[in-house]
């Protein structure tokens, strides 16, 4: 799996989620020596992670471009140390900014796990095929989970 990563950054480029503003639908409280905001998503660290508080199990995490971007993946880590919790995910994306397609259809986005590259497609043996989905917006919603989603790392490409 660190062979894919490092294969889309080289061939897709940079991870355009550092260049996206990120908002998601609710953040952690902050503990004594923890952040787990948004920011916590693009950082880099596997030690940190962005999540909710306890007893939500549905969170969306969306990301707006100023300019259009092209994407064809999307790749999710969860913080795997303190297990595995999504049950169920999609993955939409919007031209211009306000009415979303959902992408990804033809294949099961159920668990993330310690990474999952979902590519945009829906196919994972054609997935370098097409030209990709130029994009103002993305959102990815987390359906179901066994208890509060945290997602250690996301990145776009």
């Amino acid at each position: 799996m660190a062979e894919l990563g490092h294969m889309l950054k080289t061939r897709l480029g940079n991870d355009l989620a550092l260049k996206a503003k990120i908002s998601v639908s609710e953040e952690r409280t902050p503990g004594a020596h923890t952040d787990y905001s948004v920011r916590r998503l693009t950082d880099g660290n596997k030690n940190t992670y962005w999540a909710t508080n306890d007893n939500t199990t549905h969170a969306t995490i969306t990301l707006k471009w100023d300019k259009a971007v092209t994407v064809r993946y999307v790749q999710l880590m969860e913080h795997i140390k303190l297990g595995q919790r999504v049950r169920s995910f999609t993955i939409e994306t919007s031209d211009d900014g306000t009415t979303f397609t959902p992408r990804a259809t033809n294949i099961q986005t159920t668990t993330i796990g310690y990474k999952r590259i979902v590519p945009l497609n829906g196919s994972t043996a054609k997935s370098y095929e097409g030209d990709g989905y130029k994009v103002k917006a993305m959102r990815i919603t987390i359906n179901d989970s066994k208890a509060c989603p945290l997602i250690q790392s996301l990145s776009v490409f």
